[in-house]
């Protein structure tokens, strides 16, 4: 029972969960695996926020190559993937679309750019780094939103101060 399903993982993980059984082409083989396979990239997620809402932030300090090199890195792989998702979107290739998103947050913004960025236990983070990536960490919200519409809302409006009506849903897909 979807219901059920929800009321247990959450609804972003059941839709998600079902995107991880459904590529295109194939039958539909339910795997209840999936759906906290869903709820735990939802977890992932919010605790990307965290480690970003947890950090003090030094405008005095001077941001280092590592986290210019991780920023650049980042943001060219982030330009690609969202050119290589509009194309799947045109093709109306959903589950190829997703897996790409999925990838990109877990393993290249997670697994990589954070772990680049991330300051010295107990040290602070400079500002121009932490500003580029909550800039990033926005930015995919925003590529996030289709598959995960009620994570990406709630973390949307944690991120940073915001006025009622400005909301992720009408906000302008990433260029």
């Amino acid at each position: 029972d979807p219901l059920d399903l929800i009321s247990t993982f959450g609804a972003d993980a059941v839709r998600t969960g079902m995107l991880f059984s459904s590529p295109a082409g194939n039958d539909l083989l339910y795997d209840e695996k999936l759906i906290e396979q869903g709820r735990n990239f939802a977890n992932k997620i919010w605790n990307a926020n965290r480690l970003l809402q947890g950090w003090n932030v030094d405008a005095q300090l001077k941001s280092d190559q590592i986290s210019k090199s991780a920023f650049i890195w980042f943001e060219s792989r982030l330009n690609e993937s969202i050119i290589t998702l509009d194309q799947l979107y045109d093709q109306f290739r959903i589950s190829e679309a997703f897996m790409l998103t999925y990838k990109l947050v877990w393993d290249d913004f997670c697994s990589w750019y954070l772990e680049m960025i991330k300051p010295e236990f107990g040290k602070p983070i400079d500002k121009v780094t932490y500003d580029k990536t909550v800039s990033i960490f926005e930015t995919l919200l925003k590529v996030l939103h289709p598959f995960m519409p009620f994570i990406t809302e709630e973390l949307w409006h944690e991120l940073q101060e915001r006025k009622n009506k400005d909301c992720i849903i009408v906000g302008s897909w990433p260029k």
